[in-house]
């Protein structure tokens, strides 16, 4: 048991003085928690820059163009009066989606008939393309319920009842877990399990590179060694998940509806896991090179397979299986309903079950491979 300790003393002692290991396991995070939440601290995108094509130039056209311009989400800056100009504002830069009102647009309405409008956004940028879509097309549901309302007035129905006509279902939106429907809010708490995991990863690979090019035999000798190693990286990764949840999150402002009790177990897990993958895979690395050469890509495909960016409904079910042996995957899912949700540890059992299944397969692989690669080994 001595010999363990020593073990796991020698390799956080090694993870420290290695400055590129430790700018990326213990630094990097830290660094992320600061300026990767900065651009998102408004969390939901105001006052999108917007024109309006008003080909009908009626009273009830001029009204839609006001309660646009009403809506917080964007800011009507134009009304112009062909497509080609509107076309050249959104090359030019100065709008980021637009509106076109038709000709006799009033002249329809005021005849019973539908008439429709064309709502323009900006694809390249979902958070604009969501707020002009909001914007407008709460303004065209204000006025149809206006226009309703007079309708049913003209009916020699009470003001009262006219409102309730002209909206006889009424509709109150409460978001729980993310109460100002933003997008810091949404990604950082996610993307932050990857980040901790990635860089825990490249930084343990980093590690192992350097001890093989070096030919040193610790780690590759004995079990014990290896399994110091993993105690090591999970003692940062548990800190470092602490300090994300316990003071970034709070900082932020982020959703905090779940019990410590609940999330330790979790944490704790999370954290053994994700080393022993990282000593792993670090066992396929020869040379120190190699994790950045071969690992950096892997961080994009695995937010993706997360199942936070893309629906994992969405995703071939090869790849779902695949996602399976990552970390990362069950983890998001686990932290986010307990901490965010106040999900209950029992809960959220299957993600927490799958990670003790991923971390029994990694200690297995770490155990069963016999030649490690050194000077004198070749993969």
């Amino acid at each position: 048991m001595g010999q363990f300790w020593l073990s796991y003393w020698y390799s956080l002692i090694a993870i420290v003085k290695d400055r590129n290991v430790l700018l990326l396991v213990i630094i990097g995070p830290i660094v992320y928690s600061i300026y990767y939440p900065l651009p998102y601290s408004p969390e939901v995108v105001r006052d999108i820059p917007v024109a309006i094509v008003d080909f009908d130039h009626s009273s009830l056209s001029r009204q839609l163009v006001r309660l646009a311009d009403a809506s917080p989400d964007i800011n009507v800056i134009d009304v112009v009066n062909s497509t080609a100009e509107l076309q050249q504002k959104f090359w030019h830069g100065d709008i980021e989606g637009g509106l076109i009102i038709p000709r006799d647009f009033r002249k329809n309405v005021m005849r019973g008939n539908t008439s429709k409008v064309i709502i323009l956004g900006n694809g390249a940028y979902f958070m604009f393309n969501k707020g002009e879509l909001l914007g407008f097309s709460g303004a065209v549901q204000t006025l149809s319920g206006n226009i309703e309302s007079k309708h049913e007035l003209i009916s020699t129905v009470s003001v009262l009842q006219a409102t309730e006509l002209s909206e006889p279902v009424s509709l109150e939106l409460y978001t729980t877990s993310n109460p100002t429907g933003g997008y810091s809010t949404y990604v950082v708490p996610a993307v932050a399990v990857v980040v901790l995991q990635q860089t825990l990863l490249l930084g343990i690979c980093m590690l192992l590179g350097t001890w093989r090019e070096s030919g040193a035999p610790f780690v590759m000798t004995f079990f014990r060694n290896r399994l110091a190693l993993v105690f090591a990286a999970a003692t940062i990764c548990f800190i470092n998940t602490l300090y994300y949840i316990g003071v970034v999150y709070w900082h932020e402002d982020y959703p905090h509806l779940g019990q410590l009790r609940d999330l330790l177990p979790i944490i704790i897990i999370f954290s053994l896991t994700a080393s022993a993958w990282a000593v792993a895979i670090g066992a396929c690395i020869r040379y120190r090179v190699q994790a950045v050469i071969h690992l950096i890509p892997t961080s994009i495909p695995i937010i993706f397979l997360a199942g936070f960016a893309w629906p994992i409904e969405s995703i071939p079910a090869p790849l779902v299986v695949l996602s399976m042996l990552i970390p990362s995957t069950t983890s998001i899912q686990a932290l986010l309903n307990v901490d965010q949700m106040g999900a209950s540890l029992s809960q959220v059992f299957p993600e927490v079950f799958g990670l003790i299944l991923l971390l029994v397969a990694m200690l297995m692989i770490i155990l069963l491979r016999k030649n490690w690669p050194s000077k004198t080994h070749s993969l």
